[in-house]
């Protein structure tokens, strides 16, 4: 090899150097001879190659033996000779070569770098896979004879061991059909017992040469060098779950597995060992005898006598294998006997007598040791739900859980409330873990887990003002979390009718130690606190909507607001434990908003001085203070979402109250009157200002927007605006009303606010429930303002709109499509051409969709009010999207616009219809389903499919015998069928399809996909 490259790999390589090597690399790997040089520099006794020339060398042989080496091993298979076999002269001196190097590197004085041994070793496995047990039979028995060289040979046979596993047993590496099968070849080689001498007269199994190997440097080096014993367990816990598990479980090695559980330097991988030894699949009754047998051992030696200073790492290993243990003795028994309980009885008590460990290992102060026994107690709790009646052993267990439950749930004191790291994240995810075993334990025994959280509830809440927060919050999130279990559900809806529950009770506790008696004690509660105590308010607020909790409603009110206008983001050093963070914030926000939705109906309890009081001081105070953070420069889209929860929450909150229509006229109008002062000002700033800040102003003017559109959600369709408050002149759509005709004034700015425009188009959205056809008189303006942005959003967005108007207000809105229709169709059709990709579907679908509306509204008239030429246009272009088009969600509404064209149009259209059935609509129903992208095996173009197949069912109900009469004579007779080989449509084919035709719909939509099928070749 140029030893010049080579000693380039010696310095710090830059640029130049690195594209020098790495152009000699590709042209030795592309040599036929280059893996030869590369060995013989491996073989060189001389020590004058450095470790990155030989690790060079290293992958130029890998890459030999992954192409040319693999692929002469492939042809010779092929030729199935034993002679070619052996006479392979590549062959043989690749397995020379391994061999010496193996020799001298055991040998050697100096030792091999960790990496080179590791590459060296993947080049061994390679080898491996390619010749053994074809070509290279003795591969592993050759092995084994060096291992007699001393601990550098054992140190490569194990790293070879490890390198052959992942080639061939690790399942997370995905192989191809050829490689599975390989594998599968090479591991029942590895398993025959046979005694029959093979290849070269070897005398006994390879399992269990490989099995005495293992035993016997575990012995040889438990005193010396516990690193290669180590190894060479975790070599033991690779193989084991593929090897006869009798050649484990079996005294010797559980001697050996139990004096390693001694030994701190190998009592991890032994445990590992032992985990594959009780997962190893076998007979219900043999595995309970294996567990049983290995626990005893255990037990006998002092393994698990837990000590709590004990190194976690190991703990959690251990704590895997006693998990392990009551996971396959609770598969036993789930499995074990078909005919009755009493045949499972005999493994309910291995299971149960190892508990007490178990809730050892749960209730360890390290939360990664808890979680190590998790999974078993799953298991647990499963099994006790298969039982009729649970035993006061039962009863025992589970109440020893449910306490290191509540233990291990609470938040410890070093966890980072302001910065969340690494530890707090993983800590949440073992929590999940805790709250999904309470709700196990809640559907299993309700009455149980009520009791036990009630006394919880009931203690922590009443010793408020002692108790840490951390058990306040533990109080709260048990309570929620038992709404989880339907059982538990039900008792909510039950209590909420007729009263009388533990839940009810608990709930009653919480709220009169939380929020009542002057000022509410929850204010001055750590932040997490008061969030989990407003989930469970909104998470049993059914409860609320009756007396006496009705009553509660104004004090929990004010707890809501309270937290939140007591919250200070702007300083961290000067927010409190009790002031809330943004993100809680956020939810908080939420959730008042949820609360004051469903309780609006039970809102009048509230005194109308403090009802004044609570929409005024309170509600517009924290509108208008979120508002006013939000307009910051440098708000984050969350901010927005809060806002617009509390503004929604502040006009539910208004509209359902006991106070007078006129008062809560004026409290909206309070509501809102900045947005709309604000409004004003960016309309007057865009229209005198020669260059104004676009940016800044359209944020402003779209909030102002947002701000009427949020509060318009407090109105359902069911209740609408113009109906609230008959009896004042001045109802509350009169508010939304006059905001629109402000907004609608941009109409004529030239200036383009995007993000204005899409709120626009939002509050629309909204008004054309809650202002029924009131708004119909402001889309002219509306659509003219919208049509200044052409970009695909916009364009589709506005179709939506119209749509949403078109199908709700049908004939009424007549007389506006008829004008905007035209200049909707032209700035279109202007932007089609320009986009790409996911625009262009988006654009589309959306004017199909309007197009479909139109039709399956019956407002086919406005069609006919175009010109000409635009009416050609429309209908060409749905032509044109039922045949051309990728988009199988297009093309159905295509199909299904020109079926409903031909329902309304077929026997009494406009002047031309009819040949434009023949010519376009006919031919569309086949063209666009016999293109090579209309994919009949999507589900999504099987709809398509179907409205083809119904508009051509609808023509010939239409036109009888005309319409075979042309398909038979004028159009099959042409149509390329099986398009791939242009050939026309036979006789015969035409003929069964015709007949098809005349059959029922769901029978001729079969052949119809049938007849594509074979159409397409």
């Amino acid at each position: 090899m140029n030893r010049n490259i080579l000693n380039l790999l010696e310095t710090p390589l830059v640029q130049g150097n690195l594209a020098q090597v790495n152009f000699y690399f590709e042209e030795i790997i592309g040599s036929d001879t280059g893996w030869q040089l590369a060995i013989t520099e491996l073989r060189r006794k001389e020590d004058d190659l450095s470790d990155q020339s030989k690790f060079f060398c290293w992958r130029v042989v890998e890459h030999f033996v992954k192409t040319r080496y693999t692929q002469m091993a492939m042809r010779d298979q092929e030729i199935n000779d034993e002679i070619n076999f052996l006479s392979d002269t590549r062959f043989l001196l690749m397995r020379n070569f391994l061999l010496q190097w193996l020799n001298d590197m055991s040998i050697s004085a100096k030792e091999e770098s960790s990496f080179l041994r590791n590459k060296a070793a993947q080049v061994f496995s390679l080898v491996f896979i390619v010749d053994f047990p074809r070509r290279w039979p003795s591969f592993l028995f050759d092995f084994l004879e060096t291992l007699k060289l001393g601990p550098k040979a054992v140190d490569f046979y194990l790293r070879v061991l490890k390198a052959i596993d992942s080639e061939v047993v690790e399942r997370e590496i995905p192989h191809s059909n050829v490689e599975a099968n390989r594998n599968t070849l090479i591991k029942d080689t590895i398993r025959e017992t046979s005694k029959k001498p093979r290849l070269y007269g070897i005398p006994h199994s390879h399992t269990e040469a490989l099995v005495n190997s293992w035993y016997e440097i575990c012995g040889i080096y438990e005193m010396s060098d516990s690193r290669l014993v180590s190894e060479c367990l975790c070599v033991i816990c690779a193989y084991m779950s593929w090897i006869d598990i009798s050649l484990f479980a079996n005294e010797h090695f559980y001697t050996l597995f139990v004096r390693f559980m001694k030994d701190q330097h190998l009592r991890e991988p032994d445990c590992d060992c032992l985990c594959e030894v009780v997962a190893k699949g076998m007979d219900s009754s043999a595995k309970v005898k294996l567990i049983e047998s290995l626990y005893s051992l255990l037990h006998g030696a002092g393994v698990f006598v837990i000590d709590n200073e004990e190194d976690s790492d190991y703990l959690c290993k251990l704590g895997k294998l006693i998990n392990t243990m009551g996971v396959q003795l609770a598969v036993s028994w789930t499995r074990h006997g078909i005919y009755g309980l009493e045949n499972k009885l005999p493994i309910m008590d291995p299971l149960e007598n190892k508990l007490p460990i178990i809730s050892t290992f749960f209730g360890n102060r390290d939360d990664n040791v808890s979680a190590s026994v998790l999974e078993c107690i799953n298991e647990y709790i499963i099994i006790l739900k298969q039982k009729y009646l649970l035993s006061s052993v039962d009863r025992q267990n589970l109440e020893s859980l449910i306490s290191i439950n509540f233990e291990k749930m609470k938040y410890d004191e070093s966890y980072n409330f302001d910065n969340d790291g690494d530890e707090e994240a993983q800590f949440l995810e073992f929590r999940i873990q805790l709250k999904k075993l309470y709700v196990n334990i809640a559907s299993l025994d309700k009455n149980l887990i009520l009791s036990r959280t009630q006394q919880l509830v009931t203690s922590t809440w009443e010793n408020r003002q002692t108790c840490e927060f951390q058990d306040a919050e533990l109080a709260l999130t048990c309570l929620y979390e038992l709404g989880e279990p339907a059982e538990v559900r039900a008792m909510v809806i039950i209590a909420a009718t007729y009263g009388g529950s533990a839940l009810e009770d608990m709930v009653r506790t919480m709220v009169k130690f939380g929020v009542t008696g002057g000022i509410s004690p929850i204010l001055d509660m750590h932040h997490v606190v008061q969030l989990q105590f407003f989930e469970v308010v909104v998470r049993y607020d059914k409860l609320f909507l009756r007396e006496p909790y009705s009553n509660y409603i104004p004090d929990l009110m004010l707890a809501f607001l309270g937290v939140l206008n007591g919250s200070n983001y702007e300083d961290k050093q000067e927010r409190t434990e009790s002031h809330l963070p943004r993100e809680a914030r956020s939810r908080v926000c939420y959730l008042l908003s949820q609360f004051v939705r469903a309780v609006k109906a039970c809102l009048s309890v509230i005194p109308s001085d403090l009802y004044h009081e609570l929409s005024l001081s309170e509600f517009c105070f924290l509108a208008h203070k979120l508002r006013e953070e939000f307009l910051d420069i440098n708000s984050s889209l969350r901010l927005s979402t809060d806002v617009r929860y509390i503004y929604e929450a502040t006009t539910t909150f208004i509209i359902n109250g006991s106070l007078d229509h006129r008062i809560q006229i004026v409290m909206m109008d309070f509501l809102l009157n900045h947005d709309m002062d604000a409004f004003k000002t960016v309309l007057d700033q865009v229209q005198r200002e020669a260059e104004p800040d676009i940016v800044a102003l359209d944020k402003v003017a779209a909030h102002s927007v947002n701000a009427f559109t949020w509060c318009s959600e407090a109105f359902s369709n069911r209740l609408e605006m113009r109906v609230v408050g008959p009896e004042c002149e001045t109802p509350h759509s009169a508010l939304f009303v006059q905001a629109l005709e402000i907004f609608v004034k941009f109409a004529e700015i030239p200036t383009v606010l995007p993000e204005f425009q899409r709120a626009l188009r939002r509050y629309c959205h909204r008004l054309a429930f809650c202002l029924d056809k009131d708004i119909l008189q402001f889309m002219p303006a509306i659509s003219k303002t919208l049509l200044r942005s052409r970009d695909a959003t916009s364009l589709s967005e506005n179709w939506f709109l119209i749509n949403q108007m078109t199908s709700k207000f049908k004939e009424d809105i007549i007389p506006f499509l008829k004008v905007e229709f035209q200049p909707m169709i032209r700035a279109t059709v202007a932007a089609l051409p320009n986009l790409v990709g996911g625009q262009e579907i988006q654009l589309q679908r959306s004017y199909f969709s309007f197009i479909a509306a139109v039709c399956g509204n019956h407002l086919v008239e406005v069609l006919l009010s175009q010109d000409p030429n635009i009416m050609q246009q429309v209908l060409m272009s749905i032509i044109q999207g039922a045949t051309e088009l990728n988009d199988p969600m297009a093309q159905k509404d295509c199909y299904s616009i020109l079926k409903k064209l031909v329902e309304l149009w077929g026997n009494n259209g406009p002047p031309g219809f009819v040949e434009f059935l023949y010519k376009q609509i006919v031919p569309a129903c086949f063209l666009g389903p016999l293109r090579k992208t209309f994919d009949l095996s999507d589900a999504q173009t099987l709809l398509a499919l179907n409205e083809a197949s119904a508009c051509l069912k609808l023509i010939y109900d239409q036109k009888g015998e005309e319409a075979i009469e042309f398909l038979q004579s004028q159009y099959l007779p042409r149509l390329d069928f099986r398009s791939n080989y242009f050939r026309p449509m036979p006789a015969p084919k035409i003929l069964e399809f015709c007949q098809a035709l005349r059959m029922e719909a769901k029978l001729f939509k079969q052949f119809l996909k049938a007849f594509f099928l074979e159409g397409k070749g």
